[in-house]
């Protein structure tokens, strides 16, 4: 999978892309099966190597993302351009709560308003399942924080020290919430 040189990716930004009208209408969803996971890893792992400096990869393996699969609680959507892969991103229905996470777009094709797109699509998938409420969870060292506000995304906690993950160095986790309406 190609990727951009390092000093050409953007950094996260706060303030989310808007994907233009031809990119939008060429993206298709849906969600993945056992057979996609040989594709959706190395994306996943390609997507996340910008972290690397705190939490070194790879983000996910083949095994750890069946698992996930096979869990009745958990799904992961894809994005598709002209039958390519082009994003991921996991939704967790628990309890009384959903979640999503592993949010990943093609290196390739970020910066182009794909990331903001899956949230969107998982944030109906929450809404249309009777969720009144989307959590995640981040790295406020990453400058994720202030991009998922943009979205109406609020901070609900912030716990410092925390070496989870894999971590080089301690980090700070965000959890942070949006009403879905």
């Amino acid at each position: 999978m190609p990727q951009r040189p390092l000093e050409a990716r953007d950094a996260v930004t706060a303030r989310p892309k808007q994907p233009d009208a031809a990119f939008r209408a060429a993206v298709r969803f849906r969600t993945a099966a056992e057979a996609d996971v040989p594709a959706v890893v190395p994306m996943i792992n390609a997507a996340y190597l910008r972290e690397s400096h705190l939490l070194p990869g790879p983000r996910i393996d083949a095994d750890r993302l069946l698992a996930e699969l096979r869990q009745p609680d958990t799904q992961l959507i894809l994005a598709e351009t002209s039958g390519m892969l082009a994003g991921s991103v996991r939704l967790i229905t628990r309890d009384d709560r959903a979640y999503f996470g592993l949010l990943a777009t093609d290196p390739a094709l970020q910066g182009r308003g794909l990331a903001s797109m899956l949230i969107d699509h998982v944030e109906r998938k929450a809404r249309d399942a009777g969720f009144d409420a989307l959590y995640l969870q981040c790295v406020k060292e990453l400058g994720l924080p202030p991009f998922y506000a943009s979205l109406g995304y609020s901070v609900i906690t912030e716990i410092p020290g925390v070496t989870d993950w894999g971590a080089l160095r301690p980090w700070t986790k965000v959890e942070m919430r949006k009403a879905l309406a």
